[in-house]
């Protein structure tokens, strides 16, 4: 179990996120990840150098083991973005790097507009 001493620590953010992909291991670091869209019991990781990874983890479990990487950022329910990578938002819709793009729902804005402030 984290604490949040270690979730504070830079090179906790530095390490790599492991991700199960079509039965051998793959290593993401945090900063690479785009969006993270949900597909029921699965999901889909978008890169920054354009790869899409199909997982078969459920966006919630991945939202738990991100937690503490303030750059991911929750904003649907079957969507979180990296903050990083974002180049607009509106009331309904955030536009990321790479012509990606994912809808924000009002109860999960807030999400956002806090990571945006820290």
């Amino acid at each position: 179990m984290r604490n949040s001493n270690t979730l504070k620590n830079p090179e906790f953010r530095k390490r790599p996120f492991e991700m199960i992909h079509v039965g051998s291991r793959t290593e993401l670091l945090p900063s690479e990840i785009v969006l993270i869209s949900a597909d029921i019991s699965y999901s889909y990781i978008h890169l920054n150098d354009g790869r899409k990874l199909l997982v078969s983890t459920n966006i919630q479990k991945l939202q738990e083991r991100l937690l503490g990487i303030k750059e991911m950022v929750r904003v649907h329910r079957s969507h979180m973005i990296n903050v990083k990578y974002l180049k607009t938002f509106d009331e309904k819709r955030a536009a990321l790097k790479n012509n990606l793009s994912c809808p924000i729902s009002r109860r999960k804005k807030i999400n956002l507009e806090n990571a945006l402030n820290n």
